[in-house]
C-alpha cells in the first residue's frame, strides 16, 4: 500500500520526500510515515479536531452574548409578559379631611395642609388595654385603629366610641389603609386581611407565610406590602390575589412610596429600589453603604425619592433613572479603588443627586412638603434640609431620642418622642412651639385631620386633640 506521510498536529498528507516541516502548518517534526487509508483517517480526525478548536471559543462566547441579550430583553425592555392587573382602580381619598393610610397619602410624603389646632385640649380619649404602636387611618366618620392586643377597631370620629371590632388575636406594626369600602391591614404573624369599612365584616385573609411589620399603601385597586421574605406584594384590593412579588434582599419593614407608574421599596439593609408597578420588574437600584442601613421608609415628591439612613446620611436620588446589569458590579470595584487610593474622587451611582450629613442616625422616613425635607434622629435631632441641594437649614434638638417620623401639618412640624411627648416645632425655623405629654413612649407618627391632631402611646391610649374654644 502506497505510504504517505501526514502531519500529526493539522492532518496535511504530503508525499514520502520531502521537508520534515509541514507545508502547511510549518510545524517541525510533525511528519509521520503511514499508509495513505491510515494518513487520510489521521488527517480527518485532525482537521476535524482543528476546526473544532477553532470553533469552540466563538461559539461558546455567541451563546453567552445571546443569552444576556435575552435575559436583558426580558428584564429590562420589557419582552416578559407582564402580570396580571388589578380588577379595579380604586384608590384612598386625597381629602385633607382624612388621613386614609400610613403617611397619608402613597407618595409617603407624611403632610397636610391642614394646621394643627393649638391651643388644645383632649377633646376625648380611647383606651385599648394595651400599648398603642401605630398611627390610626381617619376616613369619613370613622377612625381605624390596630392594637397589641389583637384587634382592628373602628372609632367614632366624633366621640371616641367603638363602632365594631375586627378580632384576630394577634398583634399589629400596620396603619391601616382605607379605599373602596375596605380597610386593609396585616397582623405580625403575617396575614394581610380586609374588611368591610362601615361593618368590620372580613372580606379576605391572605396568608403570606412570613411576618409582617410594614403599612399597606393602596393606589389603583393594588396593595403594596412588604413582608419578612425579603419580598414586596402587590395584592389586588377586591381579593387579596398577588398580582405579582418582587424579591429584596432583606426584610421590607416600612411602608413604600409611589410615583406615576414605580413603586420604591427599601428593604432592611442597604438598597433602596424603584419598582415598576405595571411589570413588578425593578427599574433602579441604589445602594446608600454597608454601614449605612435603611430602617424608615421613603417619601417621593416630583422626580426626587427621599431617605435616610445610619451614620445620619440623607439622600435625594432621580427615581426616573434606570440600572444597568453591570452597575453594581462596576460600583463596587470603582468603590475598592477609591479606598484603596487608585481613583481620587468617589464613585456616582446612577440616579444620585445630592447626600447631605445630619446628626445621628435616621431611623424612620422623611416629611416632605414646601420645598423642603424634613428628617429625625435617634439621637433627638429633628433637621430640616433644602429639597433642591441637600443643605442642612436648621437642627433642633429634642433632648430626647425621636421615636416617630416626621409629620408636617401647615406651617407646624410634628415628632413623637421617647419620652412621650408630641412636640410641635416651627417648619420655617425649628423653634419649639409647644409639647403635649402622655403617659408612655410614643411610635406612631401624629396624625392631623382637619380640625383634630390624633396622638397614639404606649400609655394605650389615642386621643383626640381639639383647640380650644
Amino acid at each position: 500500500m502506497e505510504q504517505v506521510r501526514v502531519c500529526r498536529f493539522c492532518g496535511h498528507i504530503e508525499a514520502v520526500s520531502g521537508s520534515d516541516r509541514c507545508a502547511n502548518c510549518e510545524a517541525f517534526s510533525g511528519m509521520i510515515s503511514v499508509p495513505r487509508a491510515e494518513a487520510e483517517r489521521l488527517s480527518r480526525s485532525r482537521k476535524f479536531g482543528f476546526l473544532r478548536k477553532r470553533l469552540l471559543i466563538p461559539g461558546i462566547a455567541l451563546a453567552v452574548t445571546a443569552l444576556l441579550a435575552f435575559w436583558i430583553s426580558w428584564n429590562y425592555l420589557g419582552l416578559a409578559p407582564n402580570p396580571p392587573a388589578a380588577s379595579t382602580d380604586v384608590a384612598p381619598t386625597l381629602d385633607p379631611r382624612d388621613w386614609p393610610q400610613a403617611r397619608r397619602t402613597g407618595e409617603g410624603t407624611g403632610f397636610t395642609p391642614n394646621a394643627v389646632p393649638y391651643p388644645h385640649e383632649i377633646r376625648w380619649s380611647y383606651s385599648s388595654g394595651g400599648p398603642l404602636l401605630n398611627a390610626p387611618a381617619v376616613a369619613g366618620d370613622l377612625i381605624y385603629l390596630t392594637t397589641e392586643t389583637g384587634k382592628l377597631v373602628a372609632l367614632d370620629r366624633t366621640t371616641g366610641l367603638p363602632v365594631w371590632e375586627h378580632i384576630t388575636g394577634f398583634p399589629s406594626s400596620s396603619t391601616p389603609a382605607v379605599a373602596g369600602g375596605l380597610v386593609v391591614y396585616a397582623n405580625r404573624p403575617g396575614r394581610v386581611l380586609a374588611v368591610d369599612a362601615m361593618t368590620g365584616t372580613p372580606r379576605w385573609d391572605r396568608d403570606m407565610d412570613s411576618p409582617i411589620l410594614a403599612s399597606p399603601v393602596i393606589r389603583d385597586g393594588t396593595v403594596y406590602i412588604g413582608t419578612g421574605d425579603h419580598k414586596l406584594y402587590a395584592l389586588d384590593i377586591a381579593s387579596g390575589a398577588v398580582l405579582w412579588s418582587f424579591t429584596t434582599d432583606d426584610w421590607v419593614i416600612a411602608a413604600v412610596c409611589l410615583t406615576d407608574n414605580a413603586v420604591v421599596v427599601v428593604s432592611k439593609d442597604n438598597l433602596l429600589h424603584v419598582v415598576d408597578t405595571d411589570t413588578g420588574r425593578r427599574r433602579l437600584v441604589y445602594d446608600t453603604g454597608r454601614s449605612r442601613q435603611i430602617l424608615g421608609g421613603p417619601a417621593t415628591q416630583d422626580d426626587r425619592v427621599y431617605v435616610g439612613s445610619q451614620k445620619g446620611r440623607v439622600w435625594a436620588i432621580d427615581w426616573r433613572e434606570r440600572s444597568l446589569p453591570w452597575d453594581r458590579f462596576n460600583l463596587f470595584w470603582k468603590t475598592t479603588f477609591h479606598v484603596w487610593g487608585w481613583q481620587s474622587r468617589p464613585p456616582s451611582q446612577r440616579g444620585s443627586v445630592w447626600g447631605a450629613q445630619v446628626k445621628g442616625d435616621v431611623a424612620q422616613s422623611p416629611a416632605v412638603a414646601g420645598g423642603r425635607v424634613y428628617v429625625a434622629s435617634v439621637s433627638g435631632v429633628v433637621s430640616s434640609l433644602e429639597a433642591s441641594s441637600g443643605e442642612v437649614l436648621w437642627q433642633t434638638d429634642m433632648g430626647s431620642p425621636v421615636t416617630t417620623a416626621p409629620t408636617v401639618a401647615g406651617p407646624t412640624v410634628l415628632v413623637g418622642t421617647e419620652s412621650g411627648t408630641v412636640a410641635g416645632l416651627d417648619a420655617l425655623n425649628g423653634q419649639l412651639l409647644w409639647g403635649f405629654q402622655t403617659g408612655g413612649k410614643i411610635t406612631g407618627s401624629p396624625v392631623v385631620a382637619a380640625t383634630t391632631l390624633y396622638v397614639v402611646s404606649h400609655d394605650g391610649n389615642l386621643y383626640a386633640l381639639e383647640a380650644v374654644p
